[in-house]
């Protein structure tokens, strides 16, 4: 089975205030907000390079940080990623649960997808 096909992965396009806004709806509410926060390919980009900085070093490195301009967050470790919706409560307890879990691997081929709809509004890899 694909990724896509696994988190029941599908796009689409909403107007919000008289602007449309690409969207991500999956089996994780968790990973469709964090989704809403890449919206261009700048972003898109960032990600894939911090995940494969990741899962080109060894399984003991530390997890890395990755945060957004929505005050998630994104612990990516060499196997899982945890998904944080509140920046201020994970800084205030590194403890609380996250919002949801992948292996990070997952991750990636989501990201992939997700960039390539960015760009032309087509879910499907080229």
């Amino acid at each position: 089975m694909s990724i896509i096909t696994d988190y029941k992965i599908s796009f689409g396009v909403r107007k919000i205030h008289e602007k449309n806004f690409k969207l991500m709806s999956s089996t994780s509410p968790s990973l469709d907000a964090i989704f809403f926060e890449f919206r261009t390919i700048t972003s898109c980009d960032s990600l894939i390079r911090m995940i494969n900085a990741v899962l080109d070093n060894p399984p003991q490195s530390e997890d890395v940080l990755f945060y957004t301009q929505g005050l998630q967050m994104l612990k990516i470790g060499y196997s899982e990623t945890k998904l944080y919706h509140d920046v201020n409560k994970y800084d205030a307890n590194p403890n609380i649960a996250p919002g949801d879990i992948l292996p990070t691997a997952d991750l990636r081929e989501i990201v992939k997808v997700w960039r390539n709809f960015v760009v032309n509004g087509s879910g499907l890899l080229t």
